[in-house]
């Protein structure tokens, strides 16, 4: 149980480090939201309002036609 628990520290120093090495802003893209994280801490969201509209609109149609069958 120890070496899996020094494993795991050793995993997240790696990980921690490799975090470190990304320039800033760090950008994580999503299917209709970008967040850009920047070095100060600020977070700027970033909508992609027409995939957003899509997607709803595809879940209500798709529930909608559940409840007709």
């Amino acid at each position: 149980m120890a070496s899996r628990k020094r494993q795991i520290a050793k995993l997240q120093a790696e990980a921690e480090s490799n975090l470190d090495n990304f320039s800033w802003p760090k950008i994580i893209q999503g299917s209709h939201l970008t967040v850009k994280t920047f070095e100060d801490g600020k977070t700027e969201l970033i909508w992609d309002w027409d995939t957003l509209v899509n997607e709803v609109r595809e879940a209500c149609a798709s529930v909608t036609l559940t409840k007709l069958k």
